[in-house]
């Protein structure tokens, strides 16, 4: 099997020769770093995925996790202990946590890259390891003063776990159908919570002395929908007044999905307030929870992107160490059987599938990097306008990091699976693991049609279409520059190409929604992301063709003259095999095609 679980080299080609990471240390936020303590930070999450993460993760999915219910009381593996102890001796769930409440304030895109690695290795372990800091800003964005001294620091050092608790069983996704209540005590500042939420990721375990639960519920005499939700911090165990752990809030684990993949993972349903006795705490303002909760939502999504490209990444390498080491066949044109078998990646297929996972995972992972950077500039910089800007290419991107991330991931591990033969349908190889384990990642946080709704809904249109002019105008300047190398004029027309087509069908489709016919519109939506998508993609892996192809001009010891060439064709084999279908997408589009609407479910 593989040992190499992300290409490091490409990490750091994205990070420091595309982005060029180092000028966030120019703003105050990130001053105290240097490219000397993100490479020590790049180099551990690397070192601990491989001899502490990686070993478990087969274990892990063996093993499963258990409830006692008699005793309320639920059990991870133990390699997961294992993991969690480490994590919180390096401090990694406070990677990116501000340096007053014990986090290591690292910008945002290294942290993003670490993610990468940690959730290459084990992404049900990283899960619980990444829930404590989005739990963390949560409550540091929004929260008082009183409640932050609390809770922040004791998530962002791994001392108490976190979750996220939206769904619940009747509602699903509707989170305008919400029923979980929160009424005001009579005898303090807390609210008594009463309510089930399903489908709670580290909803439960034996990790952390304490589970902090952010949670969406109604006031009394709440407006309906989506404008009457609340947000309140929901402690598994009540805090006392000197930070210890007391007693016990009524929140019951009632049970624990058996799941097709993640199953080193507590997916939890939970039950609120059985007894009367589960006390919340108003995180903000009322009836303002859903409008807090979008920002862990939204890092949730954009996580989700990172899981799936995460093990994407360590399922190609899996397939491509397997491609040299498989002896089968001859070339097509050897026409002498006696000849000896040559390894299955010199046939030309087997190597189309593993560039198609070697350009899906570089790709969408230049894509996730790209997004954590334009979330720390919207951070730290101290430019109102360029705040602004970031916050809408940022919120552009969201869905496209959750949808096109997830699927493109899932076929990529699919062509992994692919190049082993009969032996990829076998659990004796971790690739079954990997496809069941991103299996939910289409799924969760949002499906992915929900996704496309929201950025054709919302996002495109956004601020009269600002973020989505930005976004064009930055690809359409790496178009300039890659048609001024001979070499890359080819790939630059056919993404100059592809940036007008979506111009032009975003416009149709805005004609579209003018007359009136919202439903055409939003059921555009999924097709419209399978568009805009490979744009994107395809315009990152452009811009580092420029990237390799200038270093190439500039002289390259040999290692990096492979490493720059297999970039520029890396490029090449996905603009070529990929943007052709963001035509075909614009032309269903641009036909109006609506069967699925005026089908009668009678003819099904």
């Amino acid at each position: 099997m593989s040992d190499t679980l992300v290409n490091m080299r490409d990490v750091r080609f994205v990070l420091y020769e595309m982005l060029d990471v180092e000028q966030l240390t120019k703003y105050e936020y990130f001053a105290d770093h240097s490219r000397e303590t993100f490479d020590i930070a790049l180099d551990a999450a690397y070192k601990l995925a491989k001899e502490v993460f990686w070993p478990a993760y087969v274990p892990m999915d063996k093993q499963g996790v258990s409830l006692d219910t008699a005793n309320n009381k639920a059990t991870v593996a133990k390699e997961m202990h294992e993991i969690w102890a480490a994590a919180r001796e390096g401090n990694w769930q406070g990677i990116s946590g501000p340096a007053e409440y014990g986090g290591q304030q690292f910008p945002g895109t290294i942290s993003a890259a670490v993610h990468f690695i940690q959730n290459a290795a084990n992404t049900a372990a990283h899960m619980y390891i990444g829930s404590c800091a989005g739990a963390a800003r949560l409550i540091y964005s929004f929260a008082s003063e009183e409640l932050k001294q609390i809770y922040v620091e004791k998530l962002f050092t791994g001392q108490w776990g976190g979750t996220m608790c939206l769904t619940e069983p009747q509602a699903g996704s509707s989170l305008s159908d919400v029923k979980t209540t929160a009424v005001p005590a009579k005898d303090g500042d807390y609210y008594l919570i009463t309510g089930t939420k399903c489908f709670i990721s580290n909803g439960d375990h034996d990790l952390a002395e304490n589970i902090i639960h952010p949670v969406l519920a109604r006031l009394p005499g709440a407006p309906p929908g989506v404008k009457g939700i609340s947000l309140f911090v929901v402690p598994k165990y009540r805090v006392n007044d000197d930070g210890s752990v007391g007693e016990f809030n009524d929140v019951i684990t009632a049970g624990f999905e058996h799941k097709l993949g993640l199953k080193g993972n507590f997916t939890a349903t939970l039950s609120f307030g059985d007894e009367g006795k589960c006390r919340g705490w108003l995180l903000g303002e009322a009836n303002k929870g859903l409008t807090y909760m979008f920002q862990l939502m939204n890092e949730a999504r954009i996580a989700t992107g990172s899981q799936a490209t995460s093990v994407a990444s360590n399922a190609f390498f899996h397939a491509l160490e397997y491609s040299k080491e498989r002896f089968q066949g001859r070339r097509i044109t050897e026409k002498d059987p006696t000849t000896p078998p040559i390894a299955i990646i010199k046939h030309a297929d087997i190597r189309r599938m593993l560039l198609i996972q070697k350009a899906t995972v570089e790709g969408v992972f230049a894509l996730l990097a790209y997004a954590a950077f334009v979330a720390d500039k919207e951070h730290a910089s101290p430019s109102a306008e360029e705040r602004e800007n970031a916050n809408l290419v940022l919120e552009l991107l969201t869905p496209v990091c959750k949808a096109y991330g997830s699927e493109a991931a899932y076929d990529a591990i699919i062509q992994a699976i692919q190049c082993y033969g009969g032996y990829g349908f076998s659990e004796d190889f971790p690739l079954a693991q990997m496809l069941r384990d991103c299996k939910v990642f289409p799924i969760y946080e949002g499906t992915n049609y929900m996704q496309a709704m929201d950025l054709l809904g919302r996002k495109v249109p956004m601020k009269g279409g600002k973020g989505f002019q930005a976004l064009v105008a930055a690809a359409t300047k790496t178009v300039k520059e890659a048609a001024s190398i001979e070499q890359l004029k080819p790939l630059a027309e056919k993404i100059g190409a592809a940036l007008k087509i979506v111009g032009e069908t975003t416009m149709h489709l805005a004609g579209i929604a003018g007359k009136g016919d919202i439903e055409l519109y939003m059921y555009s939506s999924a097709t419209y992301i399978k568009m805009f998508s490979p744009m994107v993609v395809g315009w990152l892996l452009l811009w580092q063709a420029v990237v390799a192809k200038k270093a190439l001009e500039k002289g390259a010891g040999e290692a990096d003259v492979k490493y720059y060439k297999g970039k520029i064709e890396t490029a090449r084999f996905y603009i070529n095999h990929e943007i052709p279908h963001l035509e075909a997408n614009a032309q269903i589009m641009k036909s109006n095609e609506r069967t699925a609407i005026d089908f009668d479910e009678e003819w099904f």
